[in-house]
């Protein structure tokens, strides 16, 4: 597990800290870790997958891939 800043976040996917906090309040958006009251990190293997997932492209505007497991029929 590699954890990481909400601006490291920011920096990587264009959110900004403002709208992770948002959807921390909100319960949406990528786990997140809380090691001490005022330490937020995220572990960015749960960052990029939570980016990637088509499910949530409506709250980013980070490029989401479709895979083949998408268009099963």
């Amino acid at each position: 597990m590699i954890l990481v800043t909400a601006l490291y976040v920011e920096r990587k996917y264009g959110v900004p800290v403002a709208e992770l906090a948002r959807w921390r309040r909100l319960g949406i958006g990528p786990i997140y870790y809380r090691p001490s009251t005022r330490l937020i990190r995220y572990d960015i293997g749960d960052v990029d997958d939570w980016f990637h997932d088509p499910r949530n492209a409506h709250l980013h505007d980070f490029p989401v891939h479709l895979g083949s497991a998408m268009c099963a029929s």
